[in-house]
């Protein structure tokens, strides 16, 4: 996992997220330490601030035009279970009369709350449960966008920005008690395949759109300069100052984002808390599920390496063939989960399916290096052969036959 810088927006109590695993030799993480790596920025608000709110910890930047086409996306964990008042994180204007928040409604949900409209979106109900909240504006509609999943459209876009603030809402008087990571602001409308192409993975200048981006902020700890300014990562410049800072203290993130090794970050995917039991997203042939709801320390993240060309006899033993579709799994803490791939979307397959017991899921250490089999099929429905109860392991993974039904 990806250790990150978190804005930790709390009302009463300091909240300490828990330690991730050592950094795994395959992947292109961060090679720092822990304690240079994960910064925690403690917003220690007051509970009982429904005014003035002279002492909360927030960030600011100072904007300076109007948009009317733009994507606010970001990572978010409520600081407490079913929180029943409304509390803002993220805020574009200096007043409620113009610009939006984005907050709690006071009913286990998050809301979009902006001059033009107001319109809740996702479950906010459970503290140990990152979502991911993407607003895309633009053609005279407001879409709304919960773990990549298109959950509202409204036919009317706000355009009054004079700020972006972190923390707080447009009254200064509803410190947020929230976690948020990855703040990514763009003056372009982007597709949902685009959200959801780089929701788990930190974003770079091969993204589409890179131009476009006006803020970034990553929440690592070269985010940070001088104590009090959370550097904007965009190139762009638009830093915000951080007031009414307590102090920094250290700690990780449990955000399901990591930068996996970069030929396999092709249709990136994610299993955790908020997927619960249902499957995860495809990735070009490849999904999981688990028996019961993870816990929020634990997830994989999972790509490919884009190659639909079929089978190959290549860095095996005693195997027939394997498909040239890989997936690098990066996991954090304890997995175990159902792997179903469908031959057909993986290898290009138009043939008959054997017994699932002629099929096996391989595992490889590194890229490039000898697969091994890691479990034999269990079942299988039309062309989608079933792996149960696997041990997920941090490497690269493929499917391999037994005979030429691959």
């Amino acid at each position: 996992m990806r250790l990150v810088l978190i804005l930790i927006l709390i009302l009463s109590n300091k909240i300490y997220s828990q330690i991730t695993p050592a950094t795994q030799g395959i992947y292109h993480k961060k090679t720092s330490s822990v304690s240079e790596e994960s910064f925690v920025l403690d917003f220690d608000n007051d509970d009982d601030c429904t005014s003035g709110c002279g002492t909360s910890f927030y960030g600011e930047i100072n904007w300076s035009r109007n948009m009317s086409e733009y994507t606010v996306s970001m990572w978010v964990k409520s600081g407490e279970d079913n929180p029943t008042e409304w509390r803002a994180f993220f805020n574009t204007y200096t007043s409620p009369g113009n610009g939006f928040q984005m907050d709690s409604g006071g009913s286990t949900n998050y809301r979009f709350n902006a001059h033009a409209g107001v319109t809740s979106f996702g479950a906010n109900s459970l503290k140990t449960t990152w979502v991911h909240l993407a607003v895309v504006a633009g053609s005279s509609q407001t879409k709304l966008y919960y773990n990549g999943s298109l959950v509202s459209t409204n036919n009317w876009v706000e355009t009054d920005w004079n700020q972006i603030e972190i923390g707080r809402n447009r009254n200064q008087d509803r410190p947020g008690n929230y976690f948020v990571d990855e703040i990514r602001v763009w003056d372009v409308a982007l597709s949902q395949s685009n959200i959801q192409s780089w929701m788990h993975k930190p974003l770079s200048s091969s993204h589409p759109n890179y131009s476009d981006l006006e803020v970034y902020f990553q929440m690592n700890s070269n985010s940070i300069s001088g104590g009090n300014t959370l550097v904007d990562m965009s190139g762009k410049n638009n830093d915000a100052t951080l007031y009414n800072v307590s102090g920094i203290q250290t700690s990780s993130s449990n955000v399901p984002v990591t930068d996996l090794i970069s030929s396999y970050q092709t249709d990136v995917e994610s299993i955790w808390s908020s997927t619960e039991t249902s499957d995860s997203e495809d990735s070009d042939g490849l999904k999981m599920s688990v028996s019961s709801t993870l816990a929020e320390a634990n997830f994989v993240i999972f790509g490919n390496n884009n190659d639909n060309s079929g089978t190959t006899s290549s860095d095996i033993v005693g195997i027939t063939k394997r498909s040239k579709r890989e997936w690098h799994f990066d996991k954090s803490g304890t997995v175990t989960a159902d792997v179903k791939i469908d031959i057909s979307d993986a290898t290009g397959h138009t043939g008959s399916t054997s017994a699932a017991s002629n099929y096996k899921l391989l595992y490889a250490s590194c890229s490039g290096c000898t697969f091994v089999e890691l479990d034999t099929g269990d079942s299988t429905s039309g062309d989608v052969v079933t792996f149960s109860n696997v041990a997920i392991k941090d490497g690269i993974y493929a499917i391999a036959s037994a005979d030429s039904n691959l």
